[in-house]
């Protein structure tokens, strides 16, 4: 683990930052966790299968993977704030547009690839810049952020049944894309941090020497362009990219493997709970809906939780994390064995404890591998890999769907995804050590 590449304000405006966050984490995971929701109306509306439909869920992964490594290229340029306030009104807009599908294909590139690709440039300034604003209360900081995750999943899923219901699934998109619009606003607050040091420095100053040496941050220049700490020098002595660094970071490579095997199986697992619950159990559909919302009522206060355990001292985020993504695959095979509302309710609600420690451990636990001056590099990177996996599990799982005529099939596959990825993601400790143990006689000598 690397040492920051400076120190952070841990307080003050980055407080404002996180709630902001928690905004862009509702209209962008709760979105997302609650397609299912939507998928037989599209299906009914379009006269369209489970493989065809699934190709709306995989485009916007596929646009989200754009759009994140955009991001990560116009941070260090525009800044977070611009950067978000773009991305909220790439997806507002393409939504609006997306109401008048008058096929899939059209429904497929403004519903999906565009709006995905708003999502990502919207959704990477987040945690990036939380990272900054923060250092000892990181992981709090980023729970608290990801707590709109499943707050988005509470109001969206129930709404989006509703708003279907009442005026079509043309209805729904163009009332969305207003609902987007306001990333625009969340933006705004995103104010940089160099901007918060200035103001600072507007306060009396200190006159312990104590108190001198935490007002040291004042002078301390927080351009992402620069990097000093944590540059690694190549034999010639040329510095070299975050890119070239993050490549040789083997840690990064396995955790890396880990989220692509996990959001191989989690896009499929989210997108066939409601139409398992409908389809195979015979629940009615709002019913099924608010499965989504007991799942989001328990992760809420999970989320601090997790958020409180990974700040601290002597917690292994690592290992931590990987047994979480264990549960996560456990409530996917025990989807499958439950027959009843109240069965389906009870696994819902053990899904949002796993679900609370599943964002915010994975980027603190980023953060510390790779440092903050390589952050937003390794998170573009980190989406791109993603979206291979999201782009193409849906449509494949669809057709083993169509073969079976059983939701449960993508339920079992998914459970098998996320369950590798707990398994690589406790390797990622195991190199970790291993590393450790490798440099020891080095520092011996």
């Amino acid at each position: 683990m690397r040492k920051d590449q400076h120190e952070s304000l841990d307080g003050g405006w980055g407080w404002v930052v996180a709630f902001s966050g928690v905004i862009v984490y509702s209209l962008v995971f709760g979105t997302a966790r609650c397609q299912s929701t939507v998928l037989v109306p599209i299906m009914n509306t379009f006269e369209t299968d489970y493989s065809s439909v699934g190709w709306v869920s995989a485009i916007v992964s596929a646009g989200f993977a754009i759009g994140g490594n955009c991001a990560a290229q116009l941070m260090p340029r525009i800044g977070h704030r611009n950067t978000m306030m773009i991305g909220g009104l790439v997806a507002g807009v393409s939504c609006v547009i997306a109401s008048f599908s008058v096929s899939m294909l059209m429904l497929d590139v403004f519903a999906g690839l565009i709006l995905g690709f708003g999502f990502g440039l919207s959704y990477v300034p987040t945690p990036v810049i939380i990272g900054y604003y923060f250092k000892k209360r990181r992981s709090l900081a980023t729970h608290l952020a990801s707590m709109g995750s499943p707050l988005g999943s509470f109001i969206i899923c129930p709404m989006n049944k509703w708003l279907v219901n009442q005026y079509g699934i043309h209805g729904y998109y163009l009332i969305m894309g207003g609902v987007y619009f306001n990333m625009c606003i969340v933006g705004a607050l995103m104010r940089p941090i160099e901007l918060s040091l200035r103001l600072a420095k507007r306060r009396p100053q200190p006159k312990s020497k104590e108190d001198s040496n935490a007002h040291e941050i004042e002078s301390i220049d927080l351009n992402m362009n620069q990097s000093t700490d944590f540059e690694v020098k190549s034999p010639d002595n040329k510095s070299e990219s975050s890119f070239e660094q993050l490549i040789k970071n083997k840690p990064y490579l396995v955790l890396v493997l880990s989220q692509v095997a996990l959001m191989t199986g989690y896009s499929t697992f989210l997108l066939y709970i409601a139409p398992y619950a409908e389809l195979q159990v015979n629940i009615d559909p709002l019913k099924a809906s608010i499965l989504f919302s007991i799942t989001a009522a328990v992760d809420i206060p999970s989320r601090i939780i997790f958020g409180l355990i990974g700040d601290l001292k002597g917690v292994n985020c690592i290992i931590t994390y990987g047994f979480d993504l264990m549960g996560i695959a456990m409530c996917s095979f025990l989807f499958t064995f439950t027959t009843s509302f109240t069965g389906l309710a009870i696994v819902a609600g053990l899904l949002g404890v796993f679900l609370g420690g599943l964002s915010g451990l994975f980027y603190v636990i980023l953060a510390d591998i790779v440092g903050l001056a390589n952050y937003g590099t390794a998170i573009g990177i980190g989406i791109i890999l993603n979206g291979v996996g999201t782009l193409l599990s849906p449509p494949l799982v669809g057709l083993a769907v169509n073969s079976t005529n059983k939701p449960s099939t993508a339920l079992y596959i998914s459970g098998g995804f996320i369950f590798l990825s707990s398994l690589l993601t406790l390797l990622v400790q195991v190199v970790i050590s291993g590393q450790k143990r490798s440099r020891k006689p080095n520092i011996r000598e």
